[in-house]
């Protein structure tokens, strides 16, 4: 069992946080990882969280993570959302203390933290839309203004050595992270991060 806490650096401590952990069994202080960290930074953008997401994500067996509350999972409802869905994917189980329910129970998906995520998720898309609608708009002006030249076309290579060359990007890839959060993690741009997805869904 592994125990996730974030607090920003505005003079704020985890005691709180550290102290419910406490109450359950399985408690091991050596598996908290605590980020003194901006709520509006991405989930996989901060440095605990990204460690504590490649050991659950590595390691065999049922692993479940334990937060305080699902608002420490992320910036914003879609990042929390993206969050457990990775960690669902992964078959890795998010306990939440404050909203009383575990996302995977007896190897299955739990189905009524499903109906929740459910509706977060009805809530997120509609977020996604608008987001979308902002980002086209954007596009449109900056096109009728000569701004927008889009991408432009890279040198080839062989799809082994593509894949050679980026191998923490493949593994980054099938742990279920965007192309945006790769990108930021392992410092590249999106263009390369998506022609390795290209090959991988070959």
């Amino acid at each position: 069992m592994y125990f996730y806490s974030r607090i920003s650096t505005a003079g704020q401590n985890a005691n709180r946080q550290i102290e419910n952990f406490k109450q359950l069994e399985g408690y091991n202080p050596e598996n908290v990882y605590l980020d003194k960290v901006q709520g509006n930074t991405p989930f996989l953008q901060r440095e605990e969280a990204l460690k504590l997401y490649d050991v659950v994500t590595s390691t065999k067996g049922n692993q479940t993570i334990v937060v305080d509350s699902i608002d420490r999972l992320g910036r914003n409802l879609i990042d929390i959302l993206d969050t457990i869905e990775r960690f669902t994917k992964n078959g890795v189980n998010v306990k939440s203390i404050k909203e009383g329910f575990e996302t995977i129970v007896n190897g299955k998906e739990n189905p009524m933290a499903k109906i929740v995520i459910s509706v977060m998720g009805s809530i997120a898309e509609m977020e996604r839309n608008r987001i979308k609608e902002r980002t086209t708009e954007g596009i449109k002006i900056a096109k009728a203004n000569g701004k927008y030249k889009g991408r432009k076309i890279g040198s080839t290579q062989s799809d082994e050595k593509l894949l050679e060359r980026h191998q923490i990007i493949v593994k980054k890839l099938e742990k279920g992270l965007t192309v945006r959060e790769i990108a930021t993690i392992v410092d590249c741009s999106t263009a390369t991060v998506m022609k390795v997805k290209k090959v991988i869904s070959k």
